[in-house]
């Protein structure tokens, strides 16, 4: 928990350093909008799940996954407000007895402020509120079936839980128009960019068997930090 206050403080002092340096660098106001896809890699809050998983013979779950997602934003005199959807395709880890894979997803309601701008670069900090969950599938490798009736015969070789709630979204992000036209007053066209954050999920220790809490349940989530590519396009005008 105090690694988590101290990354997500570390983003709002970096916010607030840029803002003082674009005072002094900027004074233009921007508006517009851009959109993008997303593409990178979010860790997993998971270490004492795991820590049960390892007690009780199970693989343990991986730390991170690839993310896939898309959002976007409208710009109005440098203030941002936009939104953002990310899955999470997880993995499967193995062992002589189990297999176990943890897949999710989250999206987030999204506010910043443009900090530095020129005609091809922008740089932003950016608060989310929104929620997510997070399954994790556990198989018994024993007596696998090879056919239909076999599953029907004895289904309860599989289980699923669940865990999910209210998030928050912390990050920083740089946007670089490439391929664009550029005008004294405007900027249009290709983007690519870069985002970097962390994100909370507050309720992390609940989780759910076919809608039914289970009772000490072990703190395990999608809470962790990332980093992504974005590719998309859009325009800023000045104002």
């Amino acid at each position: 928990m105090k690694a988590k206050v101290l990354i997500i403080g570390m983003f709002i002092m970096a916010g607030a350093g840029f803002g003082g340096f674009a005072q002094e660098t900027n004074t233009k106001k921007v508006s517009g909008g851009v959109g993008y896809f997303m593409i990178g890699y979010s860790g997993f809050s998971v270490s004492d799940i795991n820590t049960q998983f390892q007690i009780s013979g199970y693989p343990e779950l991986q730390k991170g996954t690839i993310s896939l997602g898309g959002g976007g934003h409208f710009v109005y005199r440098n203030w941002i407000i936009g939104g953002e959807g990310h899955g999470l395709p997880g993995g499967k880890v193995s062992n002589d007895r189990y297999d176990l894979s943890i897949s999710g997803g989250y999206g987030f309601f999204n506010t910043g402020y443009i900090v530095y701008h020129t005609k091809t670069l922008n740089l932003y900090p950016l608060v989310g509120v929104g929620g997510g969950g997070s399954s994790v599938v556990i198989t018994e490798k024993a007596n696998e079936p090879s056919g239909f009736e076999e599953v029907l015969c004895n289904s309860a070789r599989q289980s699923t839980i669940t865990n999910g709630g209210f998030m928050m979204n912390f990050s920083i992000g740089a946007d670089f128009f490439v391929l664009a036209d550029k005008t004294e007053n405007a900027t249009g066209g290709w983007l690519i960019g870069i985002k970097a954050g962390y994100v909370v999920q507050l309720n992390n220790n609940q989780w759910y068997f076919n809608g039914r809490s289970l009772q000490e349940s072990p703190q395990g989530c999608i809470s962790g930090p990332y980093v992504r590519l974005t590719i998309g396009g859009g325009g800023l005008v000045n104002q």
